[in-house]
């Protein structure tokens, strides 16, 4: 039998938890994943995202995710490099939390 007592850490398992934001404006923000295959979100209030191959800014035409978790397969067809684009869609302050795998 093998004894391992390494500790488990998100480096060493292939994901990266991103700071959560609290967005209280319509502001754009973004993340870069173009190294992740996956991309975990967990927002308090509704959420329009997009993913594109450069920074850009979320419009109403875009992906509106409700409040809770909700899981991506992060796109490659975009280009070089992957960038997640997310705004707050409702009036509310919006607390956002992100996993990259």
């Amino acid at each position: 039998m093998v004894e391992i007592n390494a500790a488990l850490v998100g480096e060493n398992l292939g994901w990266s938890v991103e700071d959560a934001v609290t967005l209280s404006n319509t502001n754009t923000t973004h993340v870069v994943c173009t190294d992740a295959k996956m991309v975990i979100i967990e927002t308090s209030h509704t959420l329009d995202v997009n993913f594109g191959a450069a920074e850009a800014d979320v419009t109403d035409n875009d992906i509106e995710l409700p409040a809770g978790l909700h899981t991506f397969v992060v796109p490659k067809a975009v280009g070089n490099a992957t960038i997640l684009n997310y705004r707050r869609a409702s009036g509310s302050s919006t607390v956002v939390r992100v996993v990259l795998t």
